[in-house]
């Protein structure tokens, strides 16, 4: 974990990088002197690569420094700055940083800014980007992560990119690279292929493929031009696998010959003055020191036979100059004294995965040979070499403590348990990884060998998911349209339930309203007055249930929202009112507000309020009045109060409900009981608050012998900010 926050803190610094390179740039141009020592930095950076990665590393910073303090628009310069370091970073084995300049490099190539219409720029980016691509191959392949080291080759493939430019500089180092990866992935790392005493037998497939791989290295090889390390690279890595194949097909020394062809020509570009080169040396001696180490190779291949004799004493005197030694020129001796040299060459370099490798490699031989003091060394040099760490390379750890174990070199049980609980868990990593791998080969060869099958049934089953889609939509919208009807026929079933109580409500309440006015209009004394009085209060009875009705069917009165002055109301309810108690006044106090709202429906709810409060007021006064609602400004509060018998706190609570019956306390029989009227203006309320503002509602405060206030809060209009006094 300590690696993954190391490498997230480092791709986060690089990501404020990227972000300040893609600032506009105040000059809409490149500075060519500018760019031009850019491209000189880089130049450096990748020229060191290999025989240098501390200075490699130096060059790509100074680089990137004055990219994003000059150039932030010269994304070639960026992408081949970061692109070096994580080649630097993986010489020295540093993952972690490695891993984050190419994150990097997968983050700045997706950007689109500054990139769209410039074709050459756009290919550039293309090809830098598969070049990270093949770097983060190398690590998955160090990491014993061969099946998706071959994922990511396998896409880089099929994606064509190194074909868009062949006559491209950039291109041909990409595209030796992709060869280079291509050969130690499939025929080193693949198979196995470390300094045993015997090489992996390789399957007939297997043979035919690396066989066509490398006469398409063979053909193209022509026509790629790069540096010298370039071509050591590509030459040691065309060695080994003429090496491989000449070993499982029973120390063929055509190919050999081969194999010792591209070691010899290594030899003669180190020999160039300028040209040399620890790393590619060492890599030279050790895989003459595996041909010798492998028991598929007969000793007389490269000894006598003519396509490998000359080549081998041409290695053999290189190595005599270089390292003097009294070895003669035949196993296990020359073996052991090529071991020796690239162990001793490759401490030289910079890159402790290389270490351990040579280190493992050596004693595995010496063991072989039965050099137990020899491989007690090598491995004393593994157990005190500071520079590898734990998981850096599996294969090669697992391996050192496989032979630690093997030739017994600790006594102590402890350390001995340690070291066989480390090889373990490293086995059973590399063991999940080559599974892994396994799964891999047999899907990709049965997708070759059945393409046809598979094209078919892609078709077959790309049909049959597009019915099956479509299927899944058109089901999806019937399910849709079943759960619309289904929730219509609810709401029309609630509705019609409503409706019945609605009439159940209206009937309950009519009967209790009218009834006492029918005993009343029975009585041969009452005076024609009062009779008309009654009467009057009869017919707004019906009115009520006349809007009640047409309020609560649907297709009834429908709800007319308007802004309208509240006054005006206030003088179509005074005109309308009867009082029955002539010393009872009523007074509307002038208001200069308004209303947003049904303005028919709320004279409705006034008159019936008002005359609600004159049929239980006997003596004082009703009052009328209107301010906006200290609760909140967007209500206006109509108060209704006067000074009438009063409610208890019980009749208060079964105000406004249909299914209660409420009586005043004085006359618990007289003709003036709330009813209908109440029931109806909490409904009206509700239609304003169905379609207006959330919240307008309406109750009353009132205790007995006390009077009665009600209170109805409705919408005041968006620009109503009457500078009254707030209740």
């Amino acid at each position: 974990m300590t690696g993954y926050f190391k490498r997230a803190a480092l791709l986060a610094v690089i990501i404020l990088v990227v972000a300040e390179c893609h600032t506009p740039h105040s000059g809409g141009r490149v500075d060519l002197r500018l760019r031009a020592r850019v491209d000189s930095y880089n130049k450096q950076s990748f020229m060191n690569r290999y025989q240098d990665p501390q200075v490699s590393i130096r060059y790509a910073y100074d680089a990137l420094h004055l990219l994003r303090d000059s150039l932030p628009a010269y994304h070639d310069g960026i992408l081949r700055a970061y692109n070096n370091l994580s080649f630097g970073y993986y010489m020295l084995a540093e993952h972690d940083s490695s891993e984050a300049y190419i994150d990097s490099v997968a983050l700045l190539a997706s950007q689109p800014s500054g990139l769209s219409g410039i074709k050459a720029i756009r290919k550039n980016v293309e090809v830098e980007k598969v070049i990270s691509q093949l770097m983060q191959i190398r690590l998955l392949q160090r990491s014993c992560r061969i099946a998706d080291s071959y994922q990511l080759l396998y896409d880089i493939n099929r994606s064509n990119v190194l074909r868009h430019n062949p006559e491209y500089y950039l291109y041909s180092y990409a595209q030796m690279e992709y060869y280079i990866t291509s050969l130690t992935l499939n025929y080193h790392y693949r198979n196995r292929a470390v300094a045993s005493s015997s090489g992996t037998a390789l399957s007939s497939g297997t043979k035919k493929a690396m066989g066509d791989l490398l006469d398409e290295v063979e053909e193209a090889r022509s026509r790629l031009r790069c540096d010298y390390a370039e071509e050591l690279s590509l030459n040691y890595a065309l060695a080994h696998s003429y090496y491989r194949l000449a070993a499982a097909n029973g120390s063929d020394s055509l190919l050999l010959g081969k194999a010792y062809d591209y070691l010899a020509d290594n030899a003669k570009i180190l020999a160039i003055p300028g040209q040399y080169s620890i790393y590619h040396l060492a890599n030279v001696f050790q895989l003459q020191a595996f041909i010798v180490a492998d028991t598929n190779i007969l000793p007389d291949t490269y000894t006598r036979h003519p396509h490998c004799r000359n080549k081998v004493f041409y290695l053999h005197s290189l190595t005599d100059r270089l390292y003097p030694t009294d070895a003669l020129f035949t196993a296990p001796e020359y073996g052991l004294s090529m071991f020796q040299v690239s162990t001793h060459l490759f401490f030289q370099t910079s890159d402790p995965y290389q270490h351990l490798g040579a280190i493992v490699a050596a004693a595995e031989y010496c063991l072989h040979i039965d050099e137990y003091q020899q491989a007690y060394d090598y491995y004393t040099m593994a157990l005190d070499d500071t520079s590898w760490h734990d998981g850096m390379a599996p294969k090669f750890e697992s391996m050192l403590y496989d032979g630690l174990i093997r030739m017994g070199y600790s006594d102590n049980p402890e350390e001995n348990s340690h070291w066989y609980a480390r090889e373990m868990e490293l086995l059973k990593l590399i063991g999940q990884n080559e599974s892994a791998d396994l799964m891999l080969q047999d899907l990709l060869f049965k997708s070759e060998t059945r393409n046809h099958y598979y094209i078919l049934t892609i078709v077959i089953s790309s049909v049959f998911l597009v019915l099956l889609a479509v299927l899944v939509v058109l089901l999806r919208h019937r399910s849709i349209v079943l759960r619309n009807e289904k929730q219509a026929l609810q709401d029309a079933k609630r509705k019609d339930i409503e409706r019945i109580a609605n009439v159940e409500t209206c009937l309950s309440v009519m009967r209790h309203d009218i009834n006492p006015f029918l005993s009343y209009l029975t009585n041969k004394s009452l005076s024609p007055e009062m009779r008309q009085e009654i009467l009057d209060q009869l017919l707004r009875t019906f009115s009520n249930i006349k809007n009640w009705t047409n309020l609560s069917i649907p297709s009834g009165l429908q709800f007319q929202p308007t802004v309208f002055p509240l006054g005006e109301v206030f003088e179509s309810v005074a005109a309308s009112c009867v009082r029955l108690e002539h010393d009872v006044d009523l007074v509307f106090n002038p208001t200069a507000l308004s209303l947003y709202g049904d303005r028919q429906l709320v004279e409705i709810m006034l008159r019936n309020l008002v005359n609600n409060a004159l049929q239980h007021t006997h003596k004082g006064k009703v009052a009328v009045s209107a301010g906006v609602y200290a609760g909140d400004s967007r209500f206006v509060d109509i108060e209704v109060a006067d000074t009438g018998t009063g409610m208890d706190e019980e009749t208060l609570d079964n105000l406004f409900r249909a299914d209660k019956e409420v009586r005043t306390a004085k006359d618990p029989s007289a003709p003036h009981g709330t009813g209908f009227g109440l029931i109806l203006c909490k409904y009206i309320i509700k239609r304003h608050d169905d379609n207006t503002l959330r919240g307008c509602r309406i109750w009353a405060e009132s205790q007995p012998g006390q009077g009665s206030t009600f209170h109805c809060l409705l919408a005041a209009p968006n620009d109503n900010r009457q500078p009254q006094q707030a209740r």
